[in-house]
């Protein structure tokens, strides 16, 4: 993606203004036009009847707009070889897309047909992705002695405190937790706080009582993975209980 915002920033810099770069709408049009000059010889009939989904097609509006923009544009890049060098970055993307497409339904056939994996996905924010590789770091969370531990596992834990005695050089110390599973997990519990009531319920509170965004979310995090032991445990889907006269229950 970086080597193709590279290349379009050469040759025609005002297409993101248009279409955002990451999308199968700029990868389909950028392998047939790759450069402004591509794109101002063009007819607009054309250029508008271009699917980029097998469905959906860059229409008549994007394409007039894009066809004026590229007339004037500053890009000053438009040899063959820079084409090049954009079709064929569009045509690796592609091929990557259909990778993680085929990887994607594999994995999801995979958890179906396992046990605890398939409870996961009952707690709203955590699809099919995130239960996938939930299971392959932790095995089975259950075997965890209790919910604590497996949040001390993953290093969502409290933030030691250091004394004022004594100076500390600054220096990273070491790694706490599965840094790599925190990082997984950080996406599906901004996802979580929005669309599962239980966990919006604890996030909202915890910003009342005057604690920061951040490390709100990293609190919901901790009370998303006793959830997660809670499934592990019981073998049951998940069912959140929301909070009653302000007080915040646990599943």
């Amino acid at each position: 993606m970086r080597q193709l915002h590279r290349a379009v920033d050469l040759g025609f810099p005002e297409f993101t203004r248009h279409v955002r770069i990451n999308t199968m709408l700029a990868t389909a049009v950028l392998a047939r036009y790759p450069t402004a000059r591509s794109f101002a010889k063009v007819s607009i009939r054309k250029l508008a009847c271009v699917s980029y989904d097998g469905r959906h097609r860059v229409g008549e509006v994007l394409a007039r707009a894009l066809i004026e923009t590229a007339r004037i544009s500053v890009g000053t890049h438009q040899t063959e070889a820079y084409q090049l060098q954009v079709k064929y970055t569009c045509s690796d993307m592609e091929l990557l897309r259909n990778r993680v497409k085929l990887l994607d339904q594999d994995i999801e056939r995979k958890l179906q047909a396992h046990q605890v994996g398939k409870l996961l996905t009952t707690i709203n924010g955590v699809g099919a992705r995130t239960a996938a590789c939930l299971i392959a770091e932790l095995g089975d969370p259950s075997r965890f002695r209790d919910a604590a531990a497996l949040a001390s596992y993953v290093g969502v834990v409290p933030r030691l405190r250091q004394s004022g005695k004594r100076a500390f050089s600054g220096a990273r110390g070491l790694p706490l937790g599965n840094a790599r599973l925190r990082h997984r997990l950080w996406m599906p519990t901004l996802v979580a706080v929005r669309k599962n009531p239980w966990l919006r319920a604890h996030y909202e509170r915890l910003l009342a009582a005057g604690k920061r965004p951040k490390v709100a979310l990293v609190a919901c995090m901790r009370k998303l993975l006793a959830a997660v032991y809670s499934v592990a445990r019981t073998g049951k889907p998940f069912v959140p209980h929301l909070p009653q006269s302000g007080a915040d229950r646990s599943p």
